[in-house]
């Protein structure tokens, strides 16, 4: 099978998961890495080799030098959101096929604009939203879609963090402690967005609540998320005990079901087996790299969808 060469950008908690994981997989390799801050890029290629995964990544002296190198066929971009537009318009510019961290953009001008770059493009592009292959999660998916749950009434999203950013993202607090970057409902809630509307179609926003401080992030945000057929509250909170909780539940008039700590599936009383959706997401990826359509990662339209709505919760002109 075909190895893909894979150049990283961003050295930072993504870049570095993400890296041990393409190592160990059979179809890629780290060709080379760049992160605007060398001393990050030098630290992960040294961790890298330490963990004898693989040999010392090569750095790139520049973005252009990554993404122009024959050795990179995707480009991976776990910058902050600020940088997404610039690493996907580079990557575009010199042929090569994406995936890119989420949330898609910080704004929706990022968002519109990456949108059309990919989709005139016509090159492979996917943004990593791990719930696209998690295992309980296209489970609860059959459930619904297949009517095992009955006709749907109503679902929710609870989330809870002790502190913001949480404890093993001190080293990014820089972006993901300021609300023109970070918060809660970028970074965590927008998982549960993206699986909301693969479950029930496109939503819009109603009776949203935020609270946050002048120059913060968000601490507290209460909404309504109405689909098509559904309606989805959702309760987010920073403070109190709970470390990074996280349950979605979907009700329906003969049974429910909810996903529960990432991947876990409780439905009829059992709970599965936590999971980890990164073996398949790279299985999807390779699948969209040999130009199949059945990959199912995220794609940048539901991505754009989904900053959209994330967008439309923190511009609240109450809050600015």
């Amino acid at each position: 099978m075909k190895q893909f060469g894979v150049g990283v950008v961003g050295a930072g908690i993504m870049g570095r998961r993400m890296m041990a994981a393409l190592q160990l997989h059979p179809r890629f390799r780290v060709a080379a890495l760049w992160d605007a801050v060398p001393q990050a890029a030098r630290m992960a290629q040294q961790a890298q080799a330490a963990a004898q995964q693989a040999g010392a990544v090569r750095c790139a002296a520049s973005l252009d030098a990554l993404v122009n190198d024959p050795e990179v066929e995707l480009v991976y971009i776990a910058s902050p959101p600020a940088f997404h537009l610039e690493g996907v318009r580079s990557a575009t510019a010199a042929r090569r096929a994406c995936l890119c961290e989420k949330p898609l953009a910080h704004t929706v001008a990022d968002a519109l604009t990456l949108r059309e770059l990919v989709a005139n493009s016509g090159l492979p592009f996917a943004v990593h939203f791990p719930l696209a292959r998690s295992e309980a999660a296209n489970q609860l998916l059959a459930l619904v879609h297949g009517g095992r749950l009955g006709k749907v009434e109503r679902a929710s999203l609870t989330l809870r963090f002790a502190r913001w950013p949480r404890a093993w993202q001190q080293a990014a607090s820089g972006w993901l402690a300021g609300p023109e970057e970070g918060g809660f409902t970028r970074e965590v809630m927008s998982h549960f967005v993206f699986l909301a509307h693969r479950l029930f179609g496109p939503a819009v926003v109603e009776e949203l609540q935020l609270e946050r401080a002048p120059g913060e992030t968000e601490t507290r945000l209460l909404a309504q998320l109405v689909h098509a057929s559904v309606r989805l509250s959702i309760d987010a909170a920073v403070g109190g005990d709970l470390a990074d909780y996280n349950r979605f539940e979907v009700i329906g008039q003969q049974d429910r079901a909810a996903l529960t700590g990432w991947s876990r599936l409780e439905h009829r009383g059992q709970t599965s087996e936590p999971g980890n959706a990164m073996p398949a997401t790279l299985d999807g990826l390779a699948a969209m790299l040999e130009g199949r359509t059945d990959h199912g990662l995220a794609s940048v339209h539901e991505a754009l969808a989904v900053a959209l709505c994330v967008e439309s919760m923190l511009r609240d002109p109450l809050h600015q």
